[in-house]
Order: structure tokens, then sequence, then C-alpha cells
């Protein structure tokens, strides 16, 4: 039997973004990145990187409730160990996702919140399609002077070792790399209809960092 339309409606819209962690009432956000949920409308499970590990389970919307999981904080987890407090953060964020009852979204923002009214509020962050090409790149540990509409930085990509190094006149999203870092990333690659005139027509977004390492300077 097919999801009712508004339970459809209501799983597509939570599905079209990547959502990032802005707001958590009554507590400070963790350092670094933003904490990011993701949904999957066609096997209604999702995924939360909760800081140290990722956590993730079947989700169920009817109307506008909401539960993660068996409703109690029973998620599928990776084992890493972190530092405190990362630890103690990661555990009150499992707990409280598995409490909440509700959401709603106002334009970017997702509002999820618990019987008890506590928060946690997200900001959508593009999610490129489903089926966009993947590609493999080299970005070198170094950046390159070079020149846009203005002076800039850029980064130096290659798709085989063997290849010389290019100037990438984009930004890459979701990818902040390290100085002395040299990388091997796959990133999925999107046209973009109607870009500014001083724009790419082309998005790069970050899939997975598949090895790094550190290059020593001469």
């Amino acid at each position: 039997m097919a999801a009712p339309a508004p339970q459809r409606a209501g799983t597509a819209a939570l599905a079209a973004h990547h959502w990032d962690l802005v707001a958590w009432s009554g507590r400070k956000l963790p350092e670094g990145r933003p904490l990011r949920l993701d949904f999957d409308a066609g096997r209604h499970s999702f995924s939360a990187d909760t800081g140290c590990n990722r956590a993730g389970g079947a989700y169920r919307v009817k109307g506008r409730t909401i539960r993660f999981g068996d409703g109690k904080g029973g998620f599928a987890s990776t084992l890493m160990a972190c530092p405190e407090p990362g630890m103690a953060t990661e555990r009150a964020y499992v707990a409280i996702l598995g409490a909440v009852r509700s959401y709603r979204i106002d334009g970017d923002r997702l509002v999820l919140r618990t019987a008890r009214g506590a928060t946690l509020t997200y900001r959508a962050a593009h999610k490129p399609a489903a089926n966009a090409p993947r590609k493999f790149l080299y970005v070198s540990a170094e950046t390159k002077p070079c020149m846009g509409v203005a002076p800039m930085t850029c980064l130096q990509v290659r798709t085989k070792e063997s290849d010389p190094w290019q100037l990438h006149y984009g930004g890459i999203v979701g990818f902040e790399p390290q100085p002395g870092i040299e990388y091997r990333i796959r990133i999925i690659e999107e046209k973009i209809a109607n870009p500014p005139a001083d724009a790419s027509s082309i998005r790069w977004t970050l899939d997975q960092v598949v090895e790094q390492r550190v290059i020593k300077r001469r």
C-alpha cells in the first residue's frame, strides 16, 4: 500500500537536503564541523554525524510526528572512542534524537522537538542528486596564487598521479583541506543551471576523503 500523500511529501522534504545542526536548546554546540543529519526517503532510514561516531537506523513520519529508531535511542552506531567532552556530548545528542517526537520545516530550517519541548534546529545544506557523476581527484598539499575576477588562491588538482597539477578556480563544497596534507578524494560533479557570469557552471561537492598524507617541505 502506498504511503499517504502528506507522509510522502514530508519524507521527500526531509530527504531533499543535508541538515546541519545550528542550535541545540539548553546546550552549547560542539566545536568543529556541524553535526549533519541525513534522510533516505526510499529506504526510510536516517544517518547522523554524532561528533565522534555515526549513528543511523529507521525513521517513521506520520503527519508532523517523527520517530528515530525505536523511539528510545535504539540506533546502530560506529564504536570509536573519543576524548571527553566529545563522548558526553555524543551521548546527549543520541539521547535527544531518540526522544524527538515532532518536526517542522520553515524555509531552510528543520526543527526537531521532544515531548518535553527541547529542540534541535538544523540549517539546510545543498544535497547533490543521487545520480550525479562521481570522480576521483588528487589535491595538492600546496595552493597557488591565481587570478579570477580578482587575485585569489587556488587548489591544485589532478585526476592521475602522473598528471601535472592543474589550478582549480572553484571551491569544493564540504572540503576543508589542511596545509601540508595531500588528499585523494571522491567528488560529486553537477552542472549549475544559469550560473552568474563570473562563476563556474560546474559545482564540485566532497563525497569522500579516500586518502591523505603529510607532505614534508623540502
